[in-house]
């Protein structure tokens, strides 16, 4: 007879193989114990989320703290125009990048009114002691806070 055959008539069960048995046997019961509680704890959490998340209304006096703390961290500063350059494809409005700059209590009003944010922005934010001026495209928009002479 061949070697392998032999090995497979005389192998002995190992702890793996007892364990996946054991496992087809009574993997229901550490469903039922371990997993429906950790279930109902992930409904309640995001019950509580939702809430919290509709209790964030559109604030136009908050939208501007925010942007004011916001744009000078994320816009790039050209030391010889005197200008903040902010480039908008759409893409970086995620709590992801937005995370890293936000402060902790902005961050749920963030990302409820990504959107709304976005286009204050573009047509109402103004950066006190700077002009602004938008160049869009169908795809991206550009931002460029210019530092005014006086300030």
């Amino acid at each position: 007879m061949n070697k392998e055959v032999i090995k497979a008539i005389n192998k002995k069960e190992t702890i793996f193989t007892k364990i996946c048995k054991w496992w087809e046997k009574n993997d229901y019961k550490v469903y039922r114990i371990i997993f429906f509680p950790l279930w109902i704890a992930l409904i309640i959490k995001d019950k509580i989320v939702n809430y919290l998340n509709s209790q964030q209304v559109w604030n136009e006096e908050r939208a501007n703290n925010i942007l004011n703390y916001y744009v000078p961290r994320y816009c790039e500063w050209d030391n010889d125009k005197k200008e903040f350059y902010f480039f908008d494809n759409g893409y970086g409005w995620n709590m992801y990048f937005a995370k890293k700059i936000l402060k902790r209590k902005d961050r749920r009003f963030w990302k409820c009114n990504t959107s709304k944010i976005r286009n204050y922005l573009i047509n109402a934010f103004e950066l006190e002691d700077f002009t602004k001026t938008v160049l869009m495209n169908n795809d991206w928009t550009e931002i460029i806070f210019k530092m005014n002479e006086g300030a």
